[in-house]
Order: structure tokens, then C-alpha cells, then sequence
């Protein structure tokens, strides 16, 4: 799916060369891409929802009934809305970042979140929100080499674009890889 809509958005023609802008001036070539990332998520989070209800409707008189845990405080409800929020918030912020970077730069970033994920648990961890986790030093240098390796090959990737004549286009590499490593978080 990724793959797909990563196609659609860099390739889709939004404005077809021709057309007259504001100024006067007229495209000489095509406006190709569409940041619709959030949209795109939205979209996503509304279909699955109504999937997620035929199931529901169709398994309810069926021995395979779905019985969702009844929330008994404000607390957990607090619990499931922000996590509810986190979630929409990481795929959207991934499929915005897809306008701007390849398939193979989000994918590189996104293989970093094992250590974002043991920071992020450690912080919680601190604050008493969640059991802090046994420190493995050997576990935390290879995830560290790995992030090096990803960060490495982002880089490259960026100055190989300026290299080739995709000089504006790098400062949009840079806004997506921002945008991908702020989904990680």
C-alpha cells in the first residue's frame, strides 16, 4: 500500500502544464505530486472503521462474537483516545513523508524504530509509567551502528540527488526525512 501511494503522490499531475497562474505566467512543464498525506489517513482510518463494523455485525450472532473489554475508568479512556491519536498521527505523518522521500529512504529511517522505541520506553519508564527494560549494551550499540548506517545512506541519498541537478529538490528530501523520523517518535 505504501509502495502504491508513494507512486500516486509523486506521480499524479496536479497541474498541468499550460495553465495560467495568478502572476501571468504559464507552466512550461507539469506540476506533478499531492501532499495528501493526512487526507490520505483519514481516508485509511474511516475504511477500516467500517470494515472493522461488517465484522463486527457479521460475527455478532455467530459463537465467534467479538467482545470488546468494557474501559471502567476515565483513565483508560484517556488511555485509548491518546493512543488512538499516536497511532493515526505515526501512519499519517508516514504517508505525508512519502510525498517528499522514496519508498527505500522511509523504509531505511523507519528500520530505526527499535531504538526509538527502547528510548521511548525508558522515558516512560523514568516518569513511572511504564517497567524500565534490562539495558543490554551489545543490543544498544548494534541498534546505535544501525541508525549510523540509516543516517549514513539518508545523507548520501540526499547529496546524490544535488550531485545529479535535484538541487531544489533536497531541501523537499530534508522536509520528508524530518517528517518520517517525527513519525518514529
Amino acid at each position: 500500500m505504501n509502495i502504491y501511494m508513494g507512486w500516486v503522490m509523486r506521480t499524479s499531475v496536479t497541474v498541468p502544464k499550460g495553465t495560467t497562474l495568478a502572476s501571468g505566467k504559464v507552466l512550461e512543464v507539469d506540476l506533478t505530486g499531492c501532499p495528501a498525506g493526512f487526507a490520505l489517513t483519514a481516508m485509511q482510518q474511516v475504511i477500516s472503521f467500517v470494515v472493522f463494523c461488517i465484522f463486527f455485525g457479521a460475527v455478532y450472532y455467530t459463537p465467534y462474537q467479538y467482545k470488546p473489554k468494557q474501559l471502567n475508568s476515565s483513565f483508560e479512556v484517556f488511555c485509548v483516545i491518546i493512543f488512538g491519536c499516536v497511532f493515526a498521527l505515526n501512519i499519517a505523518l508516514n504517508n505525508f513523508s512519502l510525498g517528499y522521500i522514496s519508498i527505500a529512504v522511509n523504509l531505511i529511517i523507519r528500520s530505526c524504530l527499535p531504538l526509538t522505541t527502547f528510548v521511548s520506553q525508558q522515558a516512560l519508564a523514568s516518569c513511572g509509567l511504564y517497567p524500565f527494560k534490562p539495558c543490554k549494551v551489545k543490543e544498544i550499540v548494534l541498534m546505535t551502528i544501525g541508525v549510523i548506517c540509516a543516517g549514513v545512506f539518508t545523507y548520501a541519498r540526499i547529496k546524490g540527488s544535488e550531485a545529479s541537478g535535484h538541487g531544489g529538490d533536497s531541501s523537499n528530501q530534508v522536509l520528508g526525512v524530518l517528517i518520517c523520523i517525527a513519525s518514529l517518535l
